[in-house]
Order: C-alpha cells, then structure tokens, then sequence
C-alpha cells in the first residue's frame, strides 16, 4: 500500500500563528504522528474469540489484529459491531430470497481472532497530515485509522484524536 504523506515532503510552517491562534489552515497540516495514541490495543490472530471479546468489551470499541504475541505486523481489525454480528446476527427476513445468513457462532466454526476479523486495513503512515487523514476517514467511512511503518502498526488515529488536537490549540 502507498502511504499518503510520505517523510520528506515540504512543510510549511505547521504551527504558524496567527492573532494568537492557530489557523485552520497550518491545523490540517499538522502530522498525525504528534497527535496519534501509541499505545493501540493490540491481539494476536490466533486469540480466542473470547478474548477478542474480553478485550473489546473493556473499554475500547475495537482491537487490532496482528500476526502473533511479539509481533506487531497488521492483519486486521475487529470492532465492536464485528464482534456483536458474530454473537448475534440478524435473522435472516422470511421474504429475502438467495441470502446466505450471516457467519455467527451458531452455524460455523469461528474461534479465533482471524475468523472475524475484518481487512485488509485502512492504514497510513506517521508523516500523513490531519486532512490526508480525515479524508482517507471519509472515504472508507471509518472513524479510525492504523498508523503504520512497514506494515506493523506504531500507532492509531481516531476521529477523537482529531477533535481533541483541534480544541486544544
């Protein structure tokens, strides 16, 4: 995958102040990297759908799915409507014909973190700029984005992220 917002690009100046306060322009300049969580919840593909469960359940609404224990390349993402689709599907209407019924843990062998997870992942790269960011959000319709540097995840962007940068300038 290409990463939008590659090192290296020029850079006006991100913080330039006007009348005090940052401007909406240098706002949407700024690199995701100084305002991404890097601490992101992290589970390994192989977990049980119990502890994708466990962990989502907390407090996030989501996890990351990587290859393994100490390994931090992405593979997928689980959410908490992913998880709640697997345990409680809608039931299939009496009037839709040709439907195949939702894959959920009463019809199929689903035990691991790889069996629901969701991919591939709409990633991109430390040195993205909010508004490449927010527009990849838009495009996908997601409110979070993986932050990654050759395909292992180092961190995560949400809309909160986002907001929270905003207010605080």
């Amino acid at each position: 995958m290409r990463f939008i917002g590659e090192a290296g690009e020029a850079r006006s100046e991100i913080y330039a102040r006007e009348g005090g306060a940052m401007s909406e322009v240098s706002f949407y300049d700024i690199l995701i990297e100084e305002i991404m969580n890097c601490n992101p919840p992290l589970i390994e593909k192989s977990a049980s759908i119990y502890a994708v469960a466990k962990k989502v359940g907390m407090k996030r609404r989501h996890v990351w799915v990587v290859e393994g224990k100490d390994s931090r390349k992405l593979v997928g993402v689980i959410t908490e409507k992913d998880l709640l689709d697997v345990i409680s599907p809608l039931p299939v209407r009496s009037y839709t014909i040709g439907v195949i019924s939702p894959r959920c843990l009463h019809h199929t062998e689903l035990e691991k973190a790889e069996d629901i997870m969701a991919g591939p992942v709409i990633k991109c790269h430390p040195k993205t700029t909010i508004e490449e960011a927010l527009r990849l959000m838009v495009n996908h319709r997601i409110r979070r984005l993986a932050v990654t540097e050759n395909d292992e995840i180092i961190g995560e962007l949400s809309l909160t992220n986002v907001i929270h940068a905003y207010f605080s300038i």
